[in-house]
């Protein structure tokens, strides 16, 4: 599956534990192996109890993350919906080299999301006309 040019077919982010989840090697159960913020770790909660964690219970909620699903992405495509949620469910980074504030990571891409926003818009419409 790849993670990004599939969102067409499994619609829109599969990350959240809608069809995926990642857990770092120090146990934190992240909701993709591209966004490291947790708010639970294998160690100390179940599966199941991180799937209804906050955050977790936040993507659920949240997704899709808009109608187009050429840009399913909480980070990359739809800037400032991972930000919101982390900073709605207290999530904490997980990063091992550097801890990233959330927003500073979201400002980081939110030029091309921008810049891909119309093209992805142009290629949706085409193949999903109302």
């Amino acid at each position: 599956m790849d993670f990004w040019n599939d969102g067409e077919y499994v619609n829109g982010c599969i990350a959240g534990a809608k069809s995926y989840l990642h857990i770092n090697a120090n146990g934190d159960i992240e909701p993709c192996a591209f966004i490291h913020y947790s708010d639970s770790n294998i160690r100390g909660k179940t599966l199941l109890e991180a799937f209804q964690s906050p955050l977790f219970m936040e993507y659920y909620h949240a997704q899709p993350f808009n109608k187009n699903h050429l840009r399913p992405c909480p980070l990359l495509d739809n800037n400032g919906a991972l930000a919101d949620m982390v900073h709605h469910t207290r999530a904490a980074s997980t990063d091992m080299t550097e801890k990233e504030d959330v927003d500073q990571l979201c400002y980081k891409c939110r030029e091309a999301a921008r810049q891909w926003q119309p093209v992805a818009d142009r290629l949706w419409n085409t193949s999903h006309p109302q």
